[in-house]
Parts: structure tokens; sequence; C-alpha cells
């Protein structure tokens, strides 16, 4: 069974994965975030998701306050950030780290 994405925190991913909208987004990310919404839900589970992941990703574990959400880079501070609950994906963001 694949991993569902159960909620977003960022409005425009949350587009771009309903309905193929990519109006809300930097236009030099959708490629590459597009495929990155499109792993997580076909992944089976999360060590299937960073087994099968492009390099580069730098898929990792926040720490301290946010050690239970996720983090893959999308290009130079911009990542997708999120939490995985019970085999699904929760709280989705596309986030500037700096």
């Amino acid at each position: 069974m694949d991993m569902i994405v159960h909620s977003f925190r960022h409005r425009g991913l949350r587009q771009l994965y309903e309905n193929n909208s990519s109006r809300l987004l930097k236009q030099d990310l959708v490629e590459r975030v597009r495929g990155i919404l499109a792993a997580l839900a076909m992944a089976e589970n999360m060590q299937g998701f960073i087994r099968e992941a492009a390099p580069g990703w730098r898929i990792h574990r926040l720490s301290g306050e946010r050690r239970n959400e996720w983090s893959i880079s999308v290009s130079a501070n911009w990542r997708i950030t999120f939490e995985e609950r019970d085999g699904g994906i929760d709280r989705v963001n596309l986030e500037d780290y700096h």
C-alpha cells in the first residue's frame, strides 16, 4: 500500500498535488517539487522512499522541536518538510530555510 498524503500546510503544494496547478509556486521549483510529491505518494513507506530517492534530495529527519518532521532538499535553501504518521504523510510544507 502506498503512503497517503493527508494534509498540506502550503496551499501551492496542495494545488499542485490535487489539481496539477503550479500557479502558487516558484516556477523554477515546480518540476523538482512535482517529482518529490509523486515519489512520496508512490512509496510504500519511508524506508522505501529513502532507498529510491533521487541523489541530491538529502532526506533527513529534523531535530529539536521539529524532530517529528522530515526534510527533502528541493534546491538551494528550499525544502519540502512533512510529518510521517501511521504510514501517511501530514502537514506537507515548502519552506525557505534562510
